[in-house]
């Protein structure tokens, strides 16, 4: 019985080893992020589409719940006050960093079409550029490109959209604090 029980553990985790997400670096490491302490304490996000007609797409919207949802959760677990703009802001007042997210192409895939129809959901995929700013004075510190992309031949256990861009918000985070 024993072993029985340890070999299901053992399967288990080897099937939930697809839930995660990996995040790639396409172009290499980068040069630090030099963003003063002041404004690594606090977190704002913009996500943007390229071309502007990914806006139109039916799953835009949720796309970018995802991201709110995601930065808003990797902040947290940080200790930094997080806030999204719908909008590219043109002004601040307090010291923070600013990410810019653009959305070069991705492929929407919701838990519920994942869990649902398995691989005949297809593959779930980000390409993102990301520029980071210090506020209020909004001068560039760096600048990132994320790309991210799951299989469908691990069915329901591949990493869905929600998996994927958390895992590029913590990725995220964790460059701030690195600085």
């Amino acid at each position: 019985m024993q072993k029985l029980l340890t070999l299901l553990i053992v399967a288990l985790a080897t099937l939930l080893a697809g839930c995660a997400a990996s995040v790639q670096r396409p172009g290499g490491a980068d040069a630090a992020l030099k963003v003063s302490p002041a404004a690594t304490r606090r977190v704002a996000l913009y996500v943007q589409p390229s071309p502007a007609s990914m806006q139109k797409s039916a799953d835009w919207e949720l796309f970018r719940t995802e991201w709110r949802s995601a930065m808003a959760a990797a902040a947290g677990a940080a200790g930094k006050p997080f806030t999204y703009y719908d909008v590219e802001p043109s002004g601040a007042t307090e010291p923070a960093t600013l990410i810019v997210v653009t959305i070069n192409d991705y492929r929407y895939i919701s838990p519920g079409a994942r869990y649902g129809l398995g691989i005949l959901t297809g593959n779930a995929y980000i390409d993102a550029d990301a520029r980071f700013y210090e506020l209020p004075q909004r001068q560039q510190v760096g600048a990132r490109k994320y790309a991210t992309t799951s299989t469908a031949w691990q069915g329901v256990f591949s990493a869905m959209t929600e998996k994927q861009v958390q895992a590029i918000t913590t990725e995220m985070i964790k460059e701030l604090d690195a600085r």
